[in-house]
Formats: structure tokens, C-alpha cells, sequence
């Protein structure tokens, strides 16, 4: 079964027999490119091309480019991230794999510049909004398959901004527009109709979950516990007649056996 078959699957909102590997992986990617994660700033071809080493050696089913930089640091500008982001969309296409960015969401930049607005998040909101569109809409045209929103678990009072849910509402009519899902890391409590995302990626402590799949953020980095969480959500997944989507992010250097973990992919799909 094809990467992007798995894909369009989801994108059908279709029941997906094994488990959608999809993790962000651009620093496990550059350790098997030989690199360190810091050598990702150097050119959006590097860092395109680590999330493509990563999405290849795990068999995933898609590439996922995050604008979050895995050596900690600032976030990559979205110039340097639209860049990468065309070159990784153009290489999975003819590798058959899906495509997954990610952006830095709404309520992180609101909350990012709180001091100049005096701390009031709709004020930061209005400030940020045109950025966020624009940078949405950048990427959204490049047509990757998902767009993930990356934020903090909202406060009750930022979850009942009205503002943050008509930003939020904003962004899933553009990604509708583009024919691309629109997910969240993690969704906000209580989001629902038309600012609710298609998918929503669950945390190491909780799977996200949607009418459309289940999502979870297993450990990554010791292969027996990686399957041991993958096989429980997948049986939970199975009962409930759920896709389960296998995510989260990997450090390079946490994981001790790249091979181990390859292999534990292998395993959850029958193919070691």
C-alpha cells in the first residue's frame, strides 16, 4: 500500500486498515544525512531533504516539514520554510507519499508578542492576523495534503476568545477553499463546527481524535515501547471502526537504533 493511497484515504474520510505513519522526523533525518539538526538553517534543500531521508527510512506514509526547528531555536522564516516545503512537496510526489506542513499557529504568535498588547490576546489576535493568513495561504497553494496548526492547549479564557475561533474559522474555510485538511497540534478544547480541524494530532499524553481518525504522539525513541503503544491504539482504533494515525516528533538524538525503530514500523504493519 502507497504512502499516498493511505493519504487520499484520509482525505476521503475512509476507514485506513493499518496504522498512517506520519511523525516529524527533519532531526532524525539529518542524523541519517549525517548532519546535526542545527545544519538545517544552512539551505531549504538541506532541510527538505532530511525530512525526505527520515519519511524514506521509516517507510512513512508521509513527509512532514515543520516550520518548528528541531535544534530549538527561532522558527524557520516562511520564506526559507515555503522553499523548503516546495522542494520536499515536489520529491514526495514522485516518491508516492503524502505531504504534511506545519505552521506555528495562531494563538503561539498571539501569546508570543502579549507583551506589546498589554497582554490581551484578541488585541496580539488582530495584530498577527494578516502574518498568519498570508503564510497560510502561501503554503496552502503549494497544495500539500495537510496543514497543521501548531499552539498551546488554550486557557478557558483564550478558548472563549471570539476572535481566536474566527481566526481559527478563517483558516479552515481557506484550507477547505484548497481542497487540504486542516489539523491541530494539539486541538483546542471545545472547538467545534466550523472551527473544528480535520484532524487533530494528539500529545504524548493524549491521543487527539476526530470523526475523521484517531492521532497519537507515541515515544519514539525505544522500540519496545513505540509498538507496545502503536498496537494498543490500533486495537482501540479497530473496535471503534477508526483510522488511527501514528505522529509525534522525533528527536534524533533520543532515539538510540534508528534501525530498531524502522523495524518496529515494520513490525506494526506486518512487514519486519
Amino acid at each position: 500500500m502507497s504512502g499516498q493511497a493511505a493519504i487520499t484515504a484520509l482525505r476521503r474520510a475512509e476507514v485506513w486498515p493499518e496504522p498512517i505513519v506520519m511523525p516529524c522526523a527533519a532531526a532524525l533525518g539529518a542524523r541519517l544525512d549525517g548532519r546535526v539538526p542545527e545544519d538545517l538553517r544552512a539551505s531549504a534543500q538541506v532541510l527538505a531533504d532530511a525530512c525526505l531521508s527520515a519519511a524514506r527510512f521509516l517507510e512513512a506514509d508521509a513527509v512532514w516539514i515543520s516550520a518548528l526547528a528541531p535544534d530549538g531555536g527561532a522558527d524557520f522564516g516562511p520564506e526559507f520554510l515555503r522553499d523548503a516545503a516546495t522542494r520536499a512537496i515536489a520529491a514526495a510526489r514522485i516518491a508516492g507519499l503524502g505531504v504534511v506542513v506545519e505552521l506555528r499557529g495562531p494563538l503561539a504568535r498571539a501569546l508570543e508578542i502579549g507583551g506589546e498588547t498589554g497582554g490581551n490576546v484578541d488585541a496580539a489576535l488582530k495584530t498577527i492576523k494578516p502574518a498568519m493568513i498570508a503564510e497560510f495561504e502561501a503554503i496552502a497553494n503549494l497544495r500539500p495534503d495537510i496543514i497543521v496548526l501548531a499552539d498551546p492547549k488554550a486557557s478557558p479564557e483564550q478558548a472563549d476568545s471570539r476572535a481566536l475561533a474566527r481566526l481559527y474559522g478563517a483558516l479552515k474555510r481557506l484550507a477547505e477553499h484548497y481542497d487540504i485538511l486542516k489539523g491541530m497540534c494539539p486541538a483546542q478544547p471545545g472547538m467545534s463546527g466550523p472551527t473544528a480541524p480535520d484532524l487533530a494530532f494528539g500529545d504524548p499524553d493524549a491521543p487527539g481524535s476526530t470523526e475523521r481518525a484517531r492521532a497519537i504522539a507515541p515515544d519514539w525513541s525505544v522500540e519496545e515501547t513505540f509498538t507496545r503503544e502503536v498496537r494498543n491504539a490500533m486495537e482501540a482504533a479497530r473496535q471503534s471502526a477508526e483510522t488511527l494515525i501514528v505522529s509525534g516528533r522525533i528527536s534524533g538524538a533520543s532515539v538510540a537504533s534508528p534501525e530498531a525503530i524502522r523495524t518496529a514500523v515494520q513490525g506494526i504493519r506486518g512487514r519486519a
